[in-house]
């Protein structure tokens, strides 16, 4: 059986306990627990610092070197947060403790881990079948409950009679119910409520009391859809045009792709703040230090095979220098791709709300399924470019397949959330 949710649960610094009834709980050992972790916290931590160490001796003499530099880098940064999630776990295991209370017909359980506190709050009328769970061990029992067709429990394996005298003082503080309404009185009151208050994880009542999800809703959708692949076809084009009327290279439209993907990074770390509020800082430095090795080593072949290229002989030239030389001619094109990505998430993550139901699971692999299918295309359209002996027409057609894999993965990544508001209007408009 899964575990029972409360009804309520948040995370504070400081807890109001006036007008409550405490429950005295056992202490919990867990500090074996904390030292294993303190275990490998430590490892973690000095090869962290090893690799700190190595950067700051690192001496970067051209773009190759820098790249190297940054992959070590946003490894580290990576690691990091696994060293501070670490050290956070042995901190708050070693000084883990619990409480629990009754409070206007709530029983309210604190685990605390070190400062921070998790409140969870049960109403006591729904909570059924409070009884012992026993163990191999002689005269060991725990607290279990069922609540909402689901179990949990309180403290940790306690002497009998300490349980028994909390389960006595929770079935007391317990109000006397009457039977549970019939099904049509239940919706009876459901249609007496505002039609504003009637909420469902992926679709909800507008105020006016027509689902979201209706006809004019996915004709709106539709319409942000077209919008925002009209403008992606738009900065799609700033290439090709590059290409026929300004003389654009080979390296100029790798390095500009190379960039778009930079781009898809920076709105995917946005994103992870609409949804993921307070995990958000630790899930974005861990993606930016994964994505962002990808991004320093996929650089690094463009920079060696397609700008400086292959068999090139010579020291390279300054850093400044050589990024300035390649960026600096692609700024209208960059800016382009900005604004493109940024109607994107503007039009369909905020304002379609897309990130309804969407976790940050699927923000940090989205960037990779767009960009390996991205990246595929415009390697082997290059490998062609070079290959080929014109260039031009290569080019072309290599600007043309880029855009129809973009396309298809913008198509893909929006339909399928389209196909949720779709199946949220059926089950909310069937009988």
């Amino acid at each position: 059986m899964p575990l029972a949710r409360p009804d309520r649960m948040r995370f504070t610094l400081h807890d109001e306990t006036v007008g409550s009834t405490p429950l005295e709980l056992p202490a919990r050992r867990i500090w074996p627990i904390g030292l294993v972790v303190a275990v490998f916290f430590a490892v973690f931590a000095a090869i962290d610092w090893m690799q700190i160490a190595k950067l700051s001796s690192q001496n970067v003499r051209g773009v190759s070197d820098l790249m190297f530099v940054l992959f070590e880098a946003f490894w580290v940064l990576g690691w990091s947060v696994g060293v501070i999630v670490l050290g956070a776990l042995t901190v708050l295991l070693l000084y883990y403790r619990e409480s629990v209370r009754i409070r206007d017909g709530r029983l309210i359980h604190v685990p605390q881990l070190g400062p921070l506190k998790v409140v969870c709050e049960y109403d006591l009328s729904r909570l059924h079948n409070l009884r012992l769970q026993t163990s191999d061990r002689e005269n060991s029992v725990r607290i279990r409950f069922d609540y909402d067709g689901r179990t949990t429990g309180i403290g940790d394996w306690m002497q009998r009679s300490q349980a028994e005298a909390l389960i006595e003082s929770i079935r007391r503080s317990a109000p006397q119910t009457d039977a549970p309404p019939s099904a049509p009185d239940q919706a009876g009151q459901m249609l007496q409520q505002q039609p504003s208050t009637i909420i469902t994880r992926t679709g909800e009542l507008s105020r006016t009391g027509s689902p979201r999800g209706s006809t004019a809703d996915l004709n709106a959708g539709n319409s942000r859809k077209w919008v925002s692949a009209l403008v992606l076809i738009a900065a799609n084009a700033l290439p090709l045009i590059g290409v026929l009327l300004f003389g654009w290279t080979i390296s100029n439209v790798m390095v500009l792709y190379w960039a778009e993907s930079a781009v898809i990074a920076a709105y995917t770390v946005l994103k992870m703040f609409v949804v993921g509020k307070w995990v958000a800082p630790f899930a974005a430095l861990f993606f930016v230090g994964h994505f962002g090795g990808f991004m320093a080593g996929h650089f690094l072949f463009v920079y060696e095979f397609f700008v400086r290229g292959v068999g090139a002989a010579g020291p390279e030239p300054a850093v400044r220098e050589a990024l300035l030389g390649i960026f600096g001619p692609l700024w209208p094109a960059l800016l382009a791709l900005v604004v493109s990505h940024g109607v994107s998430f503007v039009v369909n993550f905020m304002g379609a709300r897309e990130y309804e139901g969407t976790t940050l699971s699927d923000l940090m692999s989205a960037p990779y399924k767009r960009v390996v299918v991205m990246h595929l295309t415009v390697i082997l359209g290059g490998m062609l470019v070079l290959v080929m002996k014109t260039p031009l027409a290569a080019l072309v057609l290599l600007v043309l397949l880029k855009t129809l894999a973009d396309w298809r993965a913008h198509a893909g990544e929006h339909a399928q959330k389209l196909g949720g508001v779709v199946k949220a209007a059926a089950n909310q408009l069937t009988p």
